[in-house]
């Protein structure tokens, strides 16, 4: 997402509710922080099954899972992105922002 783009969508989040999501789909930022809950055992699962393997998590939020991943040891690298508009604030820098409509 350029930097454009994010402030665009930044200041539709403030002219709406904050709990609600932006034009892309991104969840404005009171809801990213108060919405989103992680699932232990789905972390433990999925350590399971990419052990050794690089992830991509697409739409990852607060990067809940990345942390949790990367802290079992198991998997090697993880790379997230979300399309929240101040996602890259929220969590400086973890996790990138972007939406489809990033794309060229």
């Amino acid at each position: 997402m350029s930097s454009a783009q994010e402030r665009y969508q930044q200041l539709i989040c403030q002219t709406i509710n904050e709990t609600r999501t932006s034009e892309t789909g991104g969840w404005c930022d009171s809801a990213v922080r108060t919405r989103h809950f992680t699932d232990q055992p789905l972390v433990d699962a999925l350590a399971a099954v990419f052990a050794g393997q690089t992830v991509v998590g697409l739409g990852d939020g607060r990067g809940e899972y990345k942390k949790l991943l990367l802290q079992t040891g198991k998997v090697r690298t993880y790379d997230a992105y979300d399309g929240a508009p101040q996602i890259n604030n929220i969590t400086g820098g973890q996790v990138v922002p972007y939406t489809l409509n990033s794309l060229p």
